[in-house]
């Protein structure tokens, strides 16, 4: 197949996400040659390739392609969410402790994972990108800045208000769905801006049908 225009770093970095979901690891490494070519490649996007070896579990490679980035001082920006409640701005890390409310956040977090496993939510362990054991995985996973923020949010406003995050990384497949599945169980609808796009979670699903 051929295209009319010569794909730019947009449409590399759209065929990268698609090679993520769709676990195309020899293709993924060849889209990061060309963004690199391009001399467009972000840290963003070796993470993405590296979600694609972890799922492959080719723990090898990405072993390799972290010390590539050590070595060529590729940093990856730590993610952070945000959320607005009554005018003031409440900034959540990955297991994050200088929040005010921060033992009632867990509670709340620990509750929200009771029930969503009971709705059938599984953590995503593609999403942790270190050679650990499932059981590791699954609570490396638990307190990522998106889940913490999504949990304030519950706790601190009334049943059925839309609850709003800005992320500034792209979500994590885990993260994605964690708020696809609670905006079923509580009936809330969450709408997640990470740096790709608009998540917008009502029901049980997501207006990005799965690809972003």
């Amino acid at each position: 197949m051929s295209m009319d225009i010569k794909p730019d770093s947009k449409i590399w970095r759209t065929l990268l996400g698609a090679c993520r979901i769709h676990n195309y690891e020899t293709l993924g490494e060849r889209v990061v040659d060309h963004l690199i070519k391009l001399k467009a490649q972000e840290a963003g996007d070796y993470v993405l390739l590296m979600n694609i070896y972890s799922t492959a579990k080719n723990w090898e490679k990405l072993t390799e392609l972290r010390k590539f980035m050590k070595e060529k001082a590729i940093q990856t920006t730590p993610g952070c969410s945000t959320i607005i409640l009554n005018g003031t701005v409440h900034e959540f890390l990955v297991d994050d402790v200088l929040h005010p409310r921060k033992d009632e956040i867990y509670q709340m977090l620990d509750e929200i994972n009771s029930q969503l496993k009971i709705a059938g939510y599984v953590a995503d362990i593609s999403s942790e990108l270190h050679n650990l054991g499932a059981a590791e995985k699954g609570y490396a996973l638990s307190y990522h800045s998106e889940k913490l923020a999504i949990a304030f949010r519950v706790l601190a406003t009334p049943p059925g208000m839309t609850i709003r995050v800005a992320k500034n990384l792209r979500t994590s497949v885990d993260c994605h769905n964690f708020a696809m599945i609670l905006s079923g169980v509580y009936n809330r609808t969450i709408i997640v801006r990470d740096r790709s796009r608009f998540h917008h979670f009502q029901e049980g699903r997501c207006s990005c049908n799965g690809y972003w």
